[in-house]
């Protein structure tokens, strides 16, 4: 499940998501934000909230693999976790970031505002 936050504004773009993310999560509340955020400024900011994360489905690793195409377009991405995220989540948001150009920064969920504030500036 992925929704957008109320805080987003402009170029920039907040989402929280919880448990198991699947094809539907990226093609109707992600992509279409990601994509308005990008035709109107050219660059997007994201803070993304993740929670209680427990994978993909099939559908959604694949929307997720092609979604992370557009994230080049991402110039920062604060990712705020919980004690669910795992290290390998870790190394594969990293590896996203060396691919795609994107800086990110993790964020406990106690320092939510200093991730907005970084995403921000």
């Amino acid at each position: 499940m992925i929704e957008k936050l109320p805080e987003s504004s402009e170029n920039i773009l907040g989402f929280w998501s919880r448990g198991r993310l699947a094809e539907a999560d990226y093609l109707d509340h992600l992509a279409p934000e990601l994509d308005q955020v990008i035709a109107e400024h050219g660059k997007a900011r994201v803070l993304w909230i993740i929670e209680e994360f427990k994978g993909w489905t099939v559908g959604g690793a694949w929307e997720d693999f092609r979604t992370g195409m557009k994230f080049s377009a991402v110039e920062k991405m604060a990712a705020v976790i919980d004690e669910s995220w795992d290290e390998w989540l870790t190394w594969l948001f990293r590896a996203f970031s060396t691919l795609t150009g994107t800086e990110i920064r993790f964020f406990r969920a106690d320092r939510l505002e200093e991730a907005w504030d970084w995403v921000r500036s």
